[in-house]
């Protein structure tokens, strides 16, 4: 009765054609981004540089900002909190950054980064690829950080700043937003999962009033 009851939703792109798309999306404005503000930091075009430095720059600031929106509202389909709460965490870094606090920048980008890790744990261990998939994005966080730790205490400001390493960031970026990919359903359409809660919620209210006015008992027999 409830399901005959619930607005049918136009199945338009699958989610996970959706995400694909804002993945690509994604990579083209960071090669973009790395490109141009590379120029500035080391003194030639696409010398790799540390991926937040450049999208903390306009324009592609906004660019950044615009995709945690999407992959805020993306994540809505999955009702999952947690990744809500991760993209948001990004979508928060970037915004602070323009207020120059490089600590509550990083601070936000590693739990974010760290939450979407929880959510993405490969569920059964038995899929080979996704669990290679998975290791592999943990490895290079913990790559990336034991080098990022030592640039810090051996190099200068200049070798630590243009440096071809950071291709492992970038890689480690993309593979943790890829990591998603796992977690959709082959057949899981976009939808707005917050009215579907709602119209359920609403529907499921109605049809308990319809329950307990049928119930009731007249006080008085005749």
């Amino acid at each position: 009765m409830m399901e005959r009851n619930i607005i049918k939703f136009k199945k338009h792109m699958t989610l996970r054609n959706l995400w694909i798309f804002g993945l690509l999306s994604l990579m083209s404005f960071n090669i973009l981004a790395i490109y141009s503000v590379s120029s500035d930091t080391c003194g030639k075009p696409f010398i790799p540089i540390l991926l937040s430095r450049a999208l903390t720059t306009d324009p592609w600031r906004g660019f950044t900002l615009s995709y945690c929106l999407f992959a805020i509202a993306g994540s809505f389909t999955f009702n999952s909190s947690v990744l809500t709460t991760a993209f948001f965490g990004f979508f928060s870094a970037f915004l602070v950054s323009m207020f120059d606090t490089p600590a509550s920048h990083d601070l936000l980008i590693v739990t974010s980064g760290l939450l979407v890790m929880y959510e993405t744990v490969p569920t059964p261990w038995g899929r080979n690829w996704w669990v290679f998939h998975w290791v592999t994005i943990v490895a290079l966080g913990n790559v990336f950080f034991g080098w990022m730790v030592y640039a810090k205490l051996n190099y200068t400001t200049q070798e630590e700043n243009c440096s071809w390493f950071y291709i492992v960031e970038y890689v480690l970026f993309w593979g943790m937003n890829a990591l998603v990919l796992w977690i959709i359903e082959p057949d899981e359409y976009v939808t707005d999962a917050i009215c579907v809660e709602g119209q359920l919620l609403q529907t499921s209210a109605v049809q308990n009033k319809q329950d307990i006015n049928t119930e009731k008992k007249p006080l008085i027999l005749f």
